[in-house]
Formats: structure tokens, C-alpha cells, sequence
């Protein structure tokens, strides 16, 4: 009653997560608004600072040669600079140029100069546009640099040594180192973001396609191997027993019937629905324990006898779980007309417990045998994957005594959306 392979199902491998990646996590919340109001503060602080250290607000310079620009002047400089820093993510470049503009201007005019807002806008420029507009950007930069220098050996008794080249040297180098670490990091988050939701693609086509097959399976399968055992017994009896030959071709007919109107269902709902959002299974309506009769009846065509036994009251199922039942019962019944044939004795049984749905099924492995090329060898995979997704627990083995055994348990949620069982008494 077993199928012929039994393969392991595959396991996605996570990707490693990456430092910039798990930077990026630790630095932005999930909430967009915290974000811009954390990144105005850290702006305002960065301007404050700045005002406090490269002016002459807080500690007048007595080397100055020139008079000190009063503190409200200093301030209004600095709070234009904060809005243009406002700026800067929607339009770099245009930003970049103003905030050196104004930093020329607001140094060769007063005893401010503005040397964080050029650092930030600058590192902008490198970390996030590409290659040429970062170089076009340092080259910029010079310019207010200079200005500053300028400025200072204008109005303070400034030494024109090695060390204040090599100093601003090194400044302008760590700025640029700045923004290309700022722009690797960001290249990188973006590109295990990009791989990730790739991975994401791929393991959702893989799982569309899982359902896609195991549906197909159950509906085919089953039909297929009633259809081909009942066509073959025709073919046998026709000469002496056309009676008997005929109503095998009927069930023949019946049972393509409703593979076909099955197929038709399944394509409807693959064509129209939206199945990348909602699982297969919960888009099809599946059977259900209410059409055991007709499944029994179609089995018992084929010459296996089936016995069913119940244990306790039928309750409500949820619709994966009542359909779940059905295939487990549908599945293992075809493997026994495909691995058995006629003559062979199934026992059905159902234990009903306020938890779960407890399902035993097994053969005594009498039966002429069939056709094995009629497995294909995926029925047993299908079925286990269909019990995990609802939240059972599987398990098939052959029996000393031989024949196969299938044994299968179902939750049964204390409140579920009611599938009724209908025709439980038949259970």
C-alpha cells in the first residue's frame, strides 16, 4: 500500500545574514515617522555642534583681528543651514552645491564656518550617487575647504606649517573614507535585501508548484488507477459476462467524469485566483468526509473489500483537516488497488476524541496484485505534506503480518469554522 519512492522533501538554506545588514536593522525602526523625527534631531544636534565649534559665539577668539559677528547672526546661519540639510535626500547634488555655497559665503562674511553641513552633504554625495558625481563632489568640496583656510589666516595669527596641510589633509581623506563605508554599507544591505526577496520568489514558485502538483496528484492518481484496473476487468469478462463488463466501463465513465469536473475546478481557480497571496488548498474546495460513500463504492469496484470501523462521535473539521482525512483514506486505498488488486481486505478506522481525529488504515496484503507501473511514486510525499500543513502527524510502515499500514492523526481545534461531516453515520 505503499508508493514506490519515498523521498525526502527539500529545505530551503537561509541566507547569511550579512554586518551591514543587521547594522541597517539596528539603525532604522519600523516605524518611518520615528525614523525622520531621530534623523531631524541628529541634524539639529550636528548643526549646534558645529556652531559651537567653528565660531566664535561661545569663546571669543583674542587673536582675532577682525570684530566678532554677534551670536544672533551666528544663529540665523545656522538654522539655514539646518533647513537646507532638510533637503538633501531629494535632490544631493543641488543640495550639495547650496550648502557649499552658502558655507563660502557665511565664512568670508562672518567668524562661522560651517564645516559640519559640508561633511554631511559631501559623505551624502559619495555613499548614495554614483562613482562620477561622488568625484565631481570632492573636487567641489576644495572650495569651501580653502575658504575656510583662507578665513582663518586672515583674521587670526595663523602658522603656515607642514602640520596644517597634512591636518587638512588627512580631514578631507576621512570624509571621503566616510561616505565609500557609507555607500558599501548601503550596497550591501540593498544587495542581501535583493537576494533575500529573490530567495522569497523562488521559495514561493517552489511551494505554488508543490501544491499545484500535489493537487493534481490526488485528483489523477486515484482516477487513473480505478479507471485502468475497471477498463482491464472489462476487457477480461467482456466475452462471458458483458453485464458485469459494462457496468465496469460505467464506473469507467463516471469516475473520468469527475476527475474532469476536479480538473476543471482546479484550472478555474489557478486562472482567476490570486494564488501567490492564498495557498491552493484554501482556494479549491476540496472533498471532504462527507463523499466517503461514493469513494468506498468506487473502491469496491475494483474487488478490494472495505471494512469500516468508527470510534466515538463525528465532530466539525476545519477544511484542511477535513480534507486531509478524505486523502489520507482516498490515497491509501488507491496504493492498495495498485499494489494489491482485487481480492485484497482493508480495514478503515476512525477514533473521534474531543482533540483529534485518529486515522488506521491497513491491508492484509492478499490480493492478486496489480500493475505497478500505475505508482507514481509521489502519493505518500503528497499525503504528508497535506497532514503537516494541517497539523497532524503521519506515519506509514508495513505490517508483520503483511499488507501495509497507515496510521494518521488530525487536531480538531476546540473552535473552528464548521465543516459538518455529513454522512458520519456510514462512519
Amino acid at each position: 500500500m505503499t508508493d514506490d519512492a519515498d523521498r525526502a522533501t527539500g529545505a530551503t538554506i537561509p541566507l547569511r545574514t550579512d554586518p551591514a545588514d543587521t547594522t541597517r536593522r539596528l539603525l532604522q525602526s519600523k516605524n518611518p515617522r520615528v525614523d525622520r523625527i531621530r534623523e531631524t534631531l541628529l541634524l539639529a544636534a550636528a548643526v549646534v555642534l558645529d556652531v559651537f565649534l567653528f565660531s566664535d559665539v561661545v569663546a571669543p577668539d583674542p587673536r582675532a583681528g577682525g570684530p566678532q559677528t554677534a551670536w544672533g547672526i551666528v544663529l540665523a546661519c545656522g538654522v539655514l543651514m539646518f533647513g537646507v540639510l532638510l533637503l538633501r535626500v531629494r535632490a544631493r547634488i543641488p543640495v550639495f552645491l547650496v550648502v557649499c555655497a552658502l558655507s563660502v559665503a557665511i565664512t568670508l562674511s562672518t567668524t562661522y564656518r560651517p564645516v559640519v553641513p559640508v561633511c554631511i552633504v559631501l559623505a551624502g554625495v559619495i555613499a548614495f550617487l554614483p562613482l562620477r558625481a561622488g568625484v565631481f563632489a570632492a573636487v567641489v568640496a576644495i572650495v569651501p575647504a580653502m575658504s575656510w583656510v583662507y578665513s582663518e589666516a586672515r583674521t587670526h595669527d595663523f602658522d603656515w606649517g607642514a602640520g596644517v596641510y597634512v591636518g587638512i589633509l588627512i580631514g578631507y581623506l576621512a570624509i571621503l573614507l566616510v561616505g565609500a563605508g557609507i555607500g558599501w554599507w548601503r550596497k550591501t544591505a540593498d544587495r542581501n535585501y535583493e537576494l533575500r526577496r529573490a530567495e522569497a520568489a523562488r521559495a514561493a514558485v517552489m511551494s505554488v508548484r508543490s501544491e499545484v502538483a500535489r493537487e493534481l496528484h490526488d485528483i489523477v492518481a486515484h482516477a487513473v488507477t480505478l479507471m485502468v484496473l475497471q477498463a482491464s476487468g472489462a476487457r477480461a469478462v467482456m466475452t462471458h459476462d458483458q453485464q458485469r463488463a459494462l457496468d465496469a466501463l460505467d464506473v469507467v465513465e463516471k469516475t473520468g467524469t469527475q476527475a474532469m469536473a476536479e480538473l476543471r475546478r482546479l484550472l478555474s481557480v489557478l486562472r482567476t485566483s490570486d494564488v501567490d497571496e492564498h495557498p491552493i488548498h484554501e482556494l479549491v474546495l476540496p472533498p471532504g468526509l462527507d463523499e466517503m460513500p461514493a469513494l468506498l463504492e468506487s473502491i469496491r469496484a475494483t474487488g478490494v473489500e472495505v471494512i469500516l470501523h468508527a470510534e466515538g462521535s463525528p465532530r466539525p473539521l476545519a477544511r484542511s483537516v477535513d480534507a486531509a482525512a478524505y486523502r489520507i483514506v482516498s490515497e491509501s486505498l488507491t496504493n492498495v488497488t495498485k499494489h494489491s488488486g482485487a481480492g485484497a481486505t482493508v480495514n478503515v478506522h476512525f477514533k473521534w476524541t474531543a482533540a483529534q481525529l485518529d486515522i488506521k488504515i491497513w491491508d492484509n496484503g492478499l490480493g492478486r496484485g496489480a500493475d505497478e507501473r500505475l505508482s507514481t511514486g509521489n502519493g505518500l510525499l503528497g499525503l504528508t505534506e497535506r497532514i503537516v500543513l494541517a497539523g497532524g502527524a503521519f506515519e506509514a510502515k508495513p505490517r508483520d503480518a503483511g499488507g501495509y499500514e497507515v496510521h494518521a492523526t488530525l487536531p480538531i481545534p476546540s473552535t473552528t469554522p464548521a465543516v459538518a461531516v455529513t454522512g458520519g453515520a456510514t462512519l
